[in-house]
C-alpha cells in the first residue's frame, strides 16, 4: 500500500513540474493502469461504476481525477473492491432462413442453341 501511495506522490510530483495545471488535479489512464495494476476495461468499469471520477481531456488524452484515484488506492486496504453488477446479454432470436424452390435440372438445356450454332459453322 505505501508503494503505491509513495508512486502516486512521485507521478503527481513528475506531472505538477512538467505539464500543465490540469494534469496536477488528473493523471492519465494509461499512469491509472500502470498504479493500480489492471488493464484498460477494468479502468472503464470502475468509471462506470463510480469508483473513479474522470476529469476534463487534455487534448485527445482522457485522463481521470487524482483524488478519486488516490480515494480508491486508500480504500483499497480497507474495503473489498465493489462488485458490478452484470446483466447477461440478452439471447437473440433467430428467424429461420426461408426455403428456396428448386427448379428441377434440365438436360438439354442450351442444347438447341448449340445445335444451331454448329449448323451455321459447317454452312461455312
Amino acid at each position: 500500500m505505501r508503494g503505491l501511495r509513495e508512486s502516486v506522490r512521485e507521478i503527481t510530483n513528475r506531472l505538477s513540474n512538467t505539464t500543465p495545471a490540469q494534469a496536477v488535479r488528473a493523471i492519465s489512464i494509461e499512469a491509472a493502469q500502470d498504479l493500480l495494476g489492471c488493464g484498460r476495461s477494468r479502468i472503464f468499469e470502475l468509471l462506470r461504476s463510480g469508483a473513479l471520477r474522470r476529469a476534463p481531456k487534455l487534448g485527445k488524452v482522457a485522463m481521470i481525477d487524482l483524488p478519486s484515484l488516490q480515494a480508491l488506492i486508500d480504500g483499497i486496504g480497507r474495503e473489498p473492491a465493489p462488485k458490478l453488477k452484470r446483466e447477461p446479454a440478452p439471447k437473440l432470436k433467430r428467424e429461420p432462413a426461408p426455403k428456396l424452390k428448386r427448379r428441377p435440372a434440365q438436360r438439354n438445356a442450351g442444347r438447341g442453341e448449340k445445335d444451331e450454332i454448329l449448323r451455321l459453322i459447317r454452312r461455312v
